[in-house]
């Protein structure tokens, strides 16, 4: 039971995080997930119909990680390789290493594209009562939070 609230947890947290990102502005259409939880098809499923996109598991997951670490690898690799030809000195400013970062973006998803081998995809499946359920207790949970924030402040007053 408590391993099942737990994932529940994990999921109802990822859920409040995506409607965050989401309403901010970011266009999110899957979870990808590597490593050990990858393995837990519970997880997998639970985020899954929790949050109602598709969920994206590696080719491999033991070698995800080590995987995601060559990319980077690549990507600082290339980007100093093409920094010493341009005389680089480093950055000035904040300002420039932001500008820069919007740059290299592109470059750095490129990498992840070409390296990167197609996995599962696990689709929400949840019944509409199961998914019902699950928008109650999401529901639950936001309402957790704002009670939180009401009561950390009322002990912050209480502090002065």
């Amino acid at each position: 039971m408590k391993f099942s609230v737990t994932l529940e947890a994990i999921a109802l947290q990822t859920r409040h995080i995506l409607d965050e990102m989401k309403l901010h502005g970011h266009d999110i259409r899957s979870i990808y997930i590597s490593g050990g939880q990858a393995k837990n098809i519970h997880l997998v499923q639970l985020l899954a119909d929790v949050c109602q996109i598709p969920v994206i598991l590696p080719n491999n997951y033991e070698a995800s990680v080590v995987l995601g670490a060559a990319m980077l690898g690549r990507f600082g690799h290339e980007v100093s390789q093409e920094k010493a030809l341009d005389n680089w000195e480093g950055f000035a400013s904040q300002e420039e290493v932001d500008l820069e970062s919007g740059k290299l973006g592109g470059k750095l998803w490129d990498i992840m594209v070409e390296m990167t081998q197609a996995g599962e995809i696990v689709p929400p499946a949840a019944s509409p009562g199961d998914l019902k359920l699950l928008d109650a207790k999401y529901k639950i949970f936001r309402e957790t939070i704002e009670t939180q924030k009401r009561w950390r402040a009322i002990m912050e007053d209480a502090a002065r």
